[in-house]
């Protein structure tokens, strides 16, 4: 996950054969979500495939996931509720073209456990004349990130893209009419896409090696007015001819929809497990902005998991950090983070997987580096040697502190105790400044400066402190004195050294006064209780100065990152997160709406918006979808209190 981008340029267009005009449909009226309402058709096979009576169902779905009657109405036709205002990872792309008189449909999805990429193009006429169509998809791969030394080849009904042990098969129902093969991007040459534009056909040619592209094209049955026709397209990926053809067999025998209807089952499968939390019951109460962007931003924190148990800060392909650089890279801090919200939503294997690749990546001296590549290598660094963002070890040791808080699984505590806890806890220890008992210099959370962060310090506390329960729940009361004993003077040193009398509120760090959002760790990793005087102060401080005109919250004073002070979502939330602790139902509510209404379209969350409500910086972040799973449990949880009602977890 993250770790190759095969992709270059994939763009479909339509020619008119009449008039032999051609258009991409990039340059078309573009509408991207997920699709979340199904046609009857559609639905039946879902139940026809879970085994469950349409009417059971639906009723079920109604009741846990949105509190209304058990069907709806479209038209004439009754469609059940189990198939309406779902969360799927099926993707809906709608282009239109007025001019043209055309609208095509794109929905497309990924199979949860086989490397197919499936894509449906519904073609409708919406113009008052019949229509001659040709749709035509061109494929511009990077294999390995180079366009040197691909093969591109037609072999009977398929197109195969491959370069040693990356093989890319496309197939199509109806078959393709059309095709070319040919070289892209070198000494002049553009592409095969050339053909489609200058006169509607294609070469025919059935290879071409080395810089290569490819089309293929597809002569539609006329359309009547109002008609429309669908192409069904997939591509298989693996790392032989063999294993791409058998699996391309499967598909072709298996039928034209079954990969979107496994697809839905397995994500509508995996979100279910959100029916087990205390605070599930009172999830009706939510918004139905907030509740959809809650089940979008827990599939997105898990779509940024690789198998190896790393966790990329983004999968957006088109940002470009610092020169020539990518968000998909793992940072500690980032996936710890993400883990705090899995297992809060009780996905607890998911943490697990992660907490081993911390196990691995963890250095000699018990800390980790600056970020990793999804295979666990150090990743790229603008920071001098030795690269140390101290909280980048203490949140992984306060993740799995709060993994065994909620979970109570000594097999995961025991299993990462010597290898992880041990040496974190030791380093932590030793880091921690004899003259001021705070961790030594290192860079913030937000990778600008160097210095004793109010944020870095507290999470050196909360990881020695979750070190030292764990060692106490296994017995080792040695060590377990010694990291409570380093806890309790960082916690004493934070509560003196970076709380500013004067200024009335916590400092960014021991060496600036800054108003610093990241200062909300004061309370979430328990150096003060949410209520205390300081900590009230503090986050009306931020409430108030660092407020922006969209209604977000900034990171901090004057920040200019991607422009003037815009608002962050993590930040908009940790403020939401505090008014929940406070019991501010009615504040912290507005601000989890807030990050909900100005999310993608799609439900995707960015890591900024600016002043305008406009999404900047990587879409989506990883961060920014943990933080919103955390704070609407932690949202729905005060709300039960206020209900008299059960619904805790341990206290931090």
């Amino acid at each position: 996950m993250g770790l190759e981008n095969h992709g270059n340029l994939i763009r479909v267009g339509v020619c008119d054969l009449d008039s032999l005009y051609c258009s991409w449909l990039e340059n078309w009226t573009v509408r991207q979500r997920y699709k979340s309402e199904f046609e009857t058709e559609f639905c039946n096979r879902i139940l026809e495939i879970s085994g469950a009576p349409e009417e059971k169902n639906a009723k079920n779905t109604a009741e846990k996931r949105t509190g209304k009657g058990t069907g709806s109405e479209k038209g004439s036709e009754r469609i059940p509720e189990a198939c309406r205002e779902v969360t799927s990872n099926i993707g809906e792309t709608v282009f239109e073209n007025p001019e043209l008189g055309l609208k095509v449909t794109v929905w497309e999805a990924v199979h949860p456990s086989t490397n197919i990429f499936y894509r449906t193009f519904e073609v409708r006429n919406v113009s008052n004349s019949s229509r001659r169509l040709r749709l035509f998809s061109n494929q511009n791969y990077r294999i390995l990130e180079t366009k040197i030394g691909e093969t591109a080849v037609i072999d009977k009904h398929v197109l195969i893209h491959y370069k040693r042990d990356r093989y890319f098969l496309h197939a199509s129902e109806p078959a393709f009419d059309q095709y070319a093969a040919g070289t892209a991007e070198w000494k002049g040459l553009e592409g095969t896409w050339k053909d489609m534009e200058s006169d509607a056909n294609l070469s025919g040619n059935p290879v071409a090696h080395g810089s290569v592209d490819s089309t293929l094209g597809w002569t539609l049955p006329e359309l009547k007015p109002g008609e429309a026709t669908r192409v069904h397209f997939w591509i298989v990926l693996g790392k032989n001819y063999c294993n791409v053809l058998k699996v391309h067999k499967r598909v072709k025998e298996a039928g034209k929809s079954d990969l979107f209807h496994h697809n839905f089952n397995f994500w509508n499968s995996f979100t279910e497990r959100v029916s087990v939390l205390p605070e599930y019951a009172w999830m009706p109460q939510l918004p139905e902005k907030v509740i959809k962007s809650f089940y979008r931003s827990l599939l997105a924190a898990v779509a940024h998991m690789d198998i190896t148990g790393s966790v990329i800060a983004s999968c957006d392909s088109d940002i470009r950090q610092f020169g020539a650089d990518l968000y998909t890279y793992c940072w500690p801090r980032d996936a710890a983070w993400v883990c705090l919200a899995l297992d809060r939503a009780r996905y607890h294997h998911l943490s697990a997987e992660t907490f081993e690749f911390f196990s691995k990546t963890i250095t000699t001296r018990g800390n980790f580096l600056h970020k990793y590549t999804p295979a666990g290598d150090f990743g790229s660094t603008w920071h001098p040697v030795p690269m140390i963002q101290i909280d980048e070890t203490g949140l992984p040791l306060y993740a799995l502190y709060n993994n065994w808080e909620i979970a109570k699984s000594v097999w995961t505590t025991g299993r990462y105790y010597r290898g992880l806890v041990i040496p974190a806890a030791n380093y932590l220890t030793k880091s921690v400044d004899k003259e001021t008992d705070l961790p030594i210099s290192s860079f913030d959370l937000w990778e600008e400066r160097k210095g004793v962060h109010t944020y870095s310090a507290c999470t050196v506390y909360a990881g020695l402190r979750g070190a030292c329960e764990l060692a106490r729940s296994l017995g080792d009361y040695s060590n377990a004195d010694i990291w409570k004993a380093a806890a309790d003077r960082v916690k004493e040193a934070i509560i003196e050294r970076l709380y500013d009398g004067k200024l009335k509120r916590f400092r960014r760090s021991l060496e600036e006064s800054t108003l610093d959002s990241s200062v909300f760790a004061v309370w979430y990793f328990g150096i003060l209780p949410p209520d205390d005087p300081r900590v009230v102060r503090t986050m009306e401080a931020i409430e108030h100065e660092l407020l922006r005109p969209s209604g977000g919250i900034a990171r901090y004073l004057h920040d200019s990152y991607y422009g003037y002070m815009n608002s962050w979502i993590i930040c908009t939330l940790w403020l939401s997160q505090w008014h929940s602790a406070m019991g501010n139902l009615e504040r912290a509510l507005e601000l989890l709406v807030w990050c909900a209404t100005h999310a993608h379209p799609s439900g995707l969350m960015p890591e900024q918006i600016d002043d305008r409500g406009r999404p900047l910086s990587v879409l989506p972040l990883a961060w920014s979808h943990s933080a919103f799973v955390l704070a609407v449990l932690e949202y729905l949880q005060a709300l039960a209190k206020t209900e008299g009602e059960s619904c805790s977890l341990p206290e931090k």
